[in-house]
């Protein structure tokens, strides 16, 4: 899976890529029509209904979108077309920065001043290691950057926690996101600091696969106290 920051093929009655579809479904969802209604009220589910047509072909009539002069389509929305530009830019600033996991309905929101956490967590780790071990501290700095270049996240690695159930296994780490928001299908943000919040399978996929290029991480998951969440197992040496 890749991270796609627009659209990457046309939205329109019956086609779409689910990350497209989703992008322009929580768009929808976060403008109002004349009446102060949100265009979309329907989940962001990736899925190109006859509802959604129908909402984007009110967008373009209520943004006088559909004059001859600027070629779109009724009901469908191309990368390039006007109607795209029109509803990224009547999104509120909420939404700045949205990003969608290809082949899913999962988006999120980068942290603001990630590159700014990412440096200082990563100086500690090449510093200090990880729990005193300087090769794991490494290997962790190192996945750490790789995740936040390719997909903006900014993972780090809480210390253990005695009080806290973990994984049978002694040696692993867990991984937590700083800052990130998601939404969720009812086009609700979401953030990584909110309590009992589950963070979506497809980013914890994209974490795991970044994860894997290292022989001596394994990615792990596991649902803890109702939780999905991702750890690295390691041999400890």
């Amino acid at each position: 899976m890749s991270v796609i920051a627009c659209l990457d093929a046309p939205v329109g009655p019956g086609i779409g890529q689910p990350h497209d579809i989703a992008l322009v479904q929580a768009l929808l969802g976060q403008i109002c029509d004349p009446a102060g209604h949100a265009y979309w009220a329907g989940p962001v589910d990736g899925l190109a209904t006859d509802e959604l047509a129908d909402v984007i072909s009110r967008f373009q009539e209520d943004f006088d979108l559909l004059e001859e002069s600027l070629g779109d389509i009724r009901a469908m929305i191309d990368p390039a077309s006007v109607t795209f530009q029109c509803l990224r830019e009547a999104a509120p600033p909420a939404l700045a920065g949205l990003r969608a996991v290809a082949g899913t309905a999962t988006l999120y929101i980068p942290p603001r001043g990630g590159m700014r956490v990412l440096c200082a967590l990563t100086a500690k780790l090449r510093t200090l290691g990880f729990a005193g071990d300087m090769a794991l501290g490494r290997n962790l700095a190192v996945l750490a950057e790789r995740v936040f270049d390719r997909h903006r996240f900014v993972v780090r690695f809480p210390a253990p926690q005695r009080d806290r159930p973990v994984p049978a296994h002694p040696e692993r780490v867990r991984v937590h996101l700083h800052g990130l928001k998601w939404m969720n299908t009812d086009g609700r943000l979401t953030s990584s600091e909110v309590a009992g919040e589950s963070i979506p399978g497809p980013i914890l996929t994209l974490i795991s696969t970044e994860a894997g290029r290292f022989a001596e991480l394994v990615p792990e998951q596991f649902e803890i106290a109702g939780r999905h969440e991702l750890w690295l197992r390691h041999d400890g040496r």
